[in-house]
């Protein structure tokens, strides 16, 4: 059996996923309902928690130094800096 979610679980603006990997987000949480939103609609839905809790799992956020070592924005730069380079060689 399947128990509501604890309101310190989630929270409005946490991120989860449905099984085909579109994220939606939380808007609100109430003693048994959770309202979120999907990602590129406007209409809010409302599941009760357990349902919730049985088709959406957390999207795990990235810190930023997560996201910098994952996105070398300086070594991104490089590399344009070189295609921009070599196109002005070109001409």
């Amino acid at each position: 059996m399947s128990y509501p979610i604890k309101s310190n679980q989630i929270l409005p603006g946490d991120i989860f996923k449905d099984k085909r990997g579109e994220h939606v987000t939380v808007k609100s949480v109430s003693h048994n309902r959770i309202c979120f939103v999907r990602t590129g609609y406007s209409g809010e839905c409302v599941f009760p928690a357990a349902r919730f809790e049985s088709e959406f799992s957390p999207v795990k956020r990235q810190t930023f130094s997560e996201w910098h070592k994952a996105n070398n924005a300086a070594e991104k730069i490089q590399k344009l800096r070189e295609l921009i380079t070599a196109g002005r060689a070109k001409q």
